[in-house]
């Protein structure tokens, strides 16, 4: 049942510290993934690993009516896809700069 205590899955409905740095790193990853187009697989499973038990969760704890994990994993939700976010933005940016270094280093084309 919900309420029995559940130590290895407690991260989902406990943030933390590494919450957010696990979403920032997935959202790198998934950038990198998306922009290289090495592997389109590989953004859908990071993307799922870092949402889908928080989402899960949620839905499974409003019905138990346990409004501490719901809220836990609300808060662990919106933490991972602020962090992806972010991540995601941050490694555009640094792409376009470091792209735009390198159209200033090479010749110019005529």
């Amino acid at each position: 049942m919900l309420i029995a205590e559940r130590p290895l899955t407690s991260f989902i409905w406990k943030p933390d510290a590494l919450s957010w740095i696990v979403g920032f790193l997935a959202g790198i990853a998934g950038m990198l993934a998306l922009t290289s187009a090495k592997s389109g697989a590989l953004v859908g499973v990071l993307i799922s690993v870092t949402t889908i038990p928080a989402a899960a969760n949620v839905a499974v704890a409003i019905p138990y009516w346990v409004p501490s994990e719901a809220i836990g994993s609300a808060i662990q939700l919106m933490i991972n896809l602020s962090a992806i976010a972010v991540a995601g933005t941050l490694t555009l940016l640094v792409l376009r700069a470091r792209a735009e270094q390198l159209a200033r280093r090479s010749p110019a084309r005529a």
